[in-house]
């Protein structure tokens, strides 16, 4: 890259701030290709969870979940739910306790295509 389109595009400072804070689970500044800003958020998710299994991904009071085990929980809820309520975009209710439960019902919501009501 020219000098002079590096100094275009150089961001404000408290860009660069917020930038120097994202780092990738190896440590080093990963930028998104533009086909992965495109993706869904359960698609990049999954995407995540496949790559990092075994990874801790929310933590909690004593309480943790690897990528997989919280993909696969969302999973879970969002089969059952389907199940009962089809795939016809509506709004459910949901009651949970707060913790890695919790996410895994947001990734839930966002797999079936529900608009979650939490209480």
């Amino acid at each position: 890259m020219s000098d002079n389109l590096t100094t275009r595009l150089r961001l404000a400072p408290e860009r660069e701030a917020i930038r120097a804070k994202c780092f990738h689970p190896t440590g080093t500044f990963v930028e998104f290709k533009k086909e992965e800003t495109e993706q869904s958020i359960p698609q990049r998710f999954e995407k995540i969870a496949g790559a990092f299994p075994d990874r801790i991904a929310v933590k909690s009071l004593g309480q943790a979940l690897t990528y997989d085990a919280l993909n696969k929980a969302a999973n879970r809820i969002a089969h059952a739910i389907l199940a009962v309520r089809g795939d016809i975009q509506e709004p459910i209710f949901l009651l949970l306790n707060k913790g890695p439960a919790s996410l895994s019902a947001i990734l839930e919501e966002l797999k079936s295509n529900k608009v979650a009501i939490s209480a």
